[in-house]
């Protein structure tokens, strides 16, 4: 079973995955019944939805998601915690472990206030119940913090040392702190929890609070609870630009950091990613609120294929690959080497390039009417890569600028195909050849 290859397996905080893809603390998890149907589809492990004395409600509805160029882009939550008693949750716990793959990871989730002795609980009442690991939530962005709870705590350091240090006197599994991004600088955060006996970290849970839209015709925010709102948790693709700098910042920070990176992750791309920048395992929410227990299928073989491609025999092997190459701005090279080069024979003339180009780049580029090809003139081209990442078909290249100016001479030259072979050409490279490859 490919879900568990032994490349795949990885360790966090002593305690084995069969692989990296956990599901984080959110509706996917939010009772006994889906849990184990996630774990039997292959999923690693699994955060229930966090334990709190007494349990929460939510308002109807509680979930919106923004769409840009007809894909999901942004998601926004206003629900809470667990809203099942810590008692429904003794019983579950041990139904999850006796029905789940024996190599299935649980955590418990759990939340108490600013004073340490309302973390033990709902801590010994997992741990009893038979849990993995415990997650500590002291990052929730919304409802929590008004009851001085979720990232009220996680936002000072002195409160998480406080609670972390109390719960690791009573906890007999690893304990992982889940941290809020809605700080300045997260490092003092993360060391305060470190030194205090935190054995890993979950980074990170939802941003903001943000309002994700407003409906100018009812004159509402969204989303809408019978006219009014409150500012949310915000997730998916748009964060996690964020949330791989914030993974960065603590694999730097902490010796022998280990981290559950959350925040973005729609594919195996996107998991590797956090990988590389130090997370050891991955949590996925918002893409399984968007698209089901079923994206594991994509999560485990793209990793598989990626990982045998580059010849990685281990998930460690690509921890933190790339955090040595990540450094201060002003250590970068400020050479001003390269140019940009249009490939005549895969660009199809759609213009998405010209106008930025002419309004925020250098004004290189400009459309050759009689060969219906955009063209980049190097002599104009600052370099600044904006052209490169606005086309569709990868065309635009940067080179260097004696090369992009052979390659500019040389293609005025010769003769283009037409445009609409090469439309053909963009299609079956696109579709003809992807589902070639999905079919093989």
């Amino acid at each position: 079973m490919r879900h568990r290859s032994p490349e795949l397996a990885i360790t966090v905080a002593g305690v084995e995955f069969p692989n990296p893809f956990v599901l984080g603390s959110a509706p996917p998890t939010r009772d006994a019944e889906r849990i184990i149907r996630a774990a039997r589809m292959g999923w690693g492990g699994a955060v229930h939805k966090t334990v709190v004395i007494p349990p929460t409600k939510d308002p109807t509805p509680h979930i919106i998601l923004k769409r840009l160029n007809g894909y999901p882009f942004v998601n926004e939550n206003i629900e809470l915690l667990t809203t099942y008693p810590v008692d429904q949750w003794e019983k579950w716990v041990p139904e999850i472990k006796s029905k789940a793959p024996s190599d299935f990871v649980l955590i418990s989730s759990i939340m108490g206030t600013p004073e340490p002795e309302t973390w033990v609980e709902p801590l010994q009442r997992m741990q009893d119940a038979g849990t993995d690991f415990i997650e500590l939530n002291v990052s929730c962005p919304h409802g929590s913090p008004e009851k001085y709870m979720g990232a009220y705590i996680g936002q000072d350091a002195g409160l998480v040392a406080r609670i972390v240090s109390h719960i690791k006197k009573y906890a007999r599994v690893p304990v992982s702190v889940k941290l809020t991004p809605i700080v300045t600088d997260i490092k003092p955060i993360a060391r305060s929890a470190h030194q205090s006996g935190a054995d890993a970290f979950t980074i990170a849970n939802t941003h903001g609070p943000g309002i994700i839209g407003i409906d100018i015709y009812k004159e509402e925010p969204l989303p809408s609870v019978k006219g009014y709102s409150t500012p949310g948790g915000i997730s998916g693709p748009a964060i996690k630009p964020f949330v791989l700098r914030l993974i960065h910042d603590v694999y730097t920070t902490v010796p022998n950091a280990q981290i559950f990176g959350l925040g973005g992750v729609l594919s195996w791309y996107d998991a590797v990613e956090h990988i590389m920048v130090g997370a050891r395992g991955v949590q996925v929410v918002t893409g399984v609120l968007w698209y089901g227990y079923g994206i594991i299928d994509n999560l485990v073989n793209g990793l598989l294929n990626f990982m045998r491609e580059k010849r990685f025999s281990s998930i460690e092997e690509m921890v933190g690959r790339v955090t040595s190459k990540i450094i201060a701005h002003s250590s970068l090279d400020f050479e001003e080497w390269g140019a940009t080069f249009v490939d005549p024979e895969k660009c199809i003339a759609c213009g998405k390039c010209l106008d930025p180009c002419r309004d925020a780049g250098g004004g290189a580029l400009y459309y050759d009417a009689e060969a219906k090809v955009v063209r980049s003139n190097p002599k104009d081209c600052i370099g600044c890569g904006l052209c490169i990442n606005l086309c569709p078909t990868g065309a635009i290249r940067l080179v260097k600028k004696e090369e992009a100016e052979r390659l500019y001479n040389e293609s005025l030259a010769k003769p283009v195909p037409s445009l609409s072979s090469r439309l053909h050409r963009v299609f079956e490279r696109e579709f003809v050849d992807a589902m070639t490859r999905y079919i093989r």
